[in-house]
């Protein structure tokens, strides 16, 4: 079984990326660990801008898993989302690095059929509620 990821080392893995940090944002599992929702992740995934996306492609060997999603390095897999301005929700400032925005990850997960999204979301609600979000909280 894979080495699950902590904060301590998701920091330190963090620190050690070639690309700017207004050019990605922590996606997941990750971004869920930063916020304090979860403690720990499988892997790192990051979303990032078409300026990260030629930062990382002069940094590191890309390989595509898909048409979207690819990896710069076994615990690391990316996306390209463009430009943030032009993003529908704007990744959030959370202990010096950009996360996915908490509205667009619980909107992706209480529509997702995966079961790993599924449980989350209790948690996820928690802190929306806690965070004063709870008017985007949905009754089910």
């Amino acid at each position: 079984m894979e080495e699950r990821i902590n904060k301590e080392k998701l920091l330190k893995l963090l620190s050690t990326l070639k690309v700017d940090k207004n050019e990605f944002w922590l996606l997941s599992s990750s971004m869920l660990m930063l916020r304090g929702i979860s403690e720990d992740a499988g892997d790192l995934d990051l979303a990032v801008t078409n300026e990260g996306l030629k930062q990382l492609k002069s940094n590191y060997n890309i390989v595509y898993k898909d048409d979207k999603w690819f990896k710069i390095a076994d615990n690391i897999e990316c996306i390209c989302d463009g430009e943030k301005d032009k993003l529908k929700y704007q990744p959030e400032l959370i202990e010096d690095y950009y996360v996915q925005n908490i509205l667009e990850y619980y909107e992706y997960i209480i529509n997702s059929p995966r079961e790993k999204d599924q449980k989350r979301i209790p948690a996820v609600e928690k802190y929306m509620m806690e965070k004063g979000y709870s008017n985007h909280v949905k009754t089910r």
